[in-house]
């Protein structure tokens, strides 16, 4: 944050006024910036504001949710820095997260089954809780609780845990670090996919990825990459045996900050990106669109842009 400084209409003046009070005015002046140095503590308290503009709602998990008409997703989330350790401690940094992530659709959908219900462009609000620890240098683990809060077809409130290790080798690669990560995703209450319809109990998978990247001038380009691998009744087993491998997904995403935006206004990027999703499990390929009901899909793509704003 960049101090305002206090007028100086004495300093200009001084020049006309006595010695004396020449000499009062520097002193002022001298003691009122050191107070607003000492006042000048990093913040604890960050936020993040974002935006993105989509072809689709298609969830990590492949639901595709929605794939007619845009999609629009808004993201706040605030950040409570509560320990900052030493260079060389074990435990780096501790923060907590909380906010709310939302969807909203262009083309309206149904709020419940049944010929004549009314229909909504909101579709989904999901709470999100979390701790963030970063440890060993280069290590950090992400523990995050979400509900998702479904707004239509009578679709009920889930509620998940996730586990993340990441891990950063930039130390080691270099400009060729893969950023790689292990993920455990738990289904605390109900199903977060269409598995639900068909008696599917709650479950859990875990994932592995890892995302490159390379910056060119001011643009960041990453290439995420990653593997979902569900329990065996996390899809279910309605429609076929289970897979090992659920579904794996590559795409590319292009960032880049927009300087143009004043000072104060918080550190805004504008990003686009592509990503491809290759459905493994029969079972979730029956799963992907309809809710089980219509026919298989074996892949899809997304399109999406967006902005974020960090205060």
């Amino acid at each position: 944050m960049k101090l305002v400084s206090l007028p100086r209409h004495l300093a200009r003046s001084a020049r006309a006024s006595l010695f004396a009070l020449s000499a009062l005015a520097v002193v002022s002046s001298s003691l009122t910036s050191t107070a607003h140095a000492e006042e000048a503590a990093p913040s604890r308290l960050h936020a993040l504001v974002g935006l993105t503009v989509s072809d689709k709602y298609l969830t990590p998990r492949g639901m595709i949710v929605q794939d007619e008409g845009v999609t629009i997703q808004t993201l706040f989330l605030a950040f409570l820095d509560v320990y900052d350790g030493k260079p060389d401690a074990f435990i780096n940094d501790v923060t907590l997260v909380g906010g709310f992530w939302n969807d909203y659709a262009t083309d309206s959908i149904p709020e419940h089954v049944g010929p004549g219900s009314t229909e909504t462009n909101f579709i989904e609000i999901d709470p999100i809780f979390g701790v963030s620890i970063a440890f060993a240098e280069n290590f950090k683990l992400d523990v995050t609780y979400t509900a998702f809060c479904m707004q239509i077809l009578d679709i009920g409130t889930s509620e998940h845990l996730e586990t993340k290790l990441s891990y950063n080798d930039t130390k080691l690669l270099g400009a060729f670090a893969l950023h790689p990560y292990l993920l455990f995703w738990k289904e605390l209450d109900n199903k977060a996919t269409a598995a639900a319809n068909f008696g599917i109990p709650s479950s859990y998978y875990f994932e592995v990825g890892i995302t490159p990247g390379i910056k060119i001038g001011d643009v960041k380009l990453d290439a995420p990459m990653r593997v979902l691998l569900p329990a065996t009744d996390f899809y279910g087993e309605t429609f076929a045996s289970s897979s090992t491998v659920g579904l794996w997904e590559v795409g590319v995403k292009a960032s880049m900050p927009l300087k143009f935006m004043p000072k104060g206004y918080g550190f805004w990027d504008a990003n686009l990106g592509f990503r491809y999703m290759k459905f493994v499990d029969e079972n979730l390929q029956q799963l992907a669109t309809d809710g089980g009901f219509g026919s298989p899909t074996k892949d899809t793509a997304q399109v999406y842009t967006g902005v974020t704003v960090f205060f």
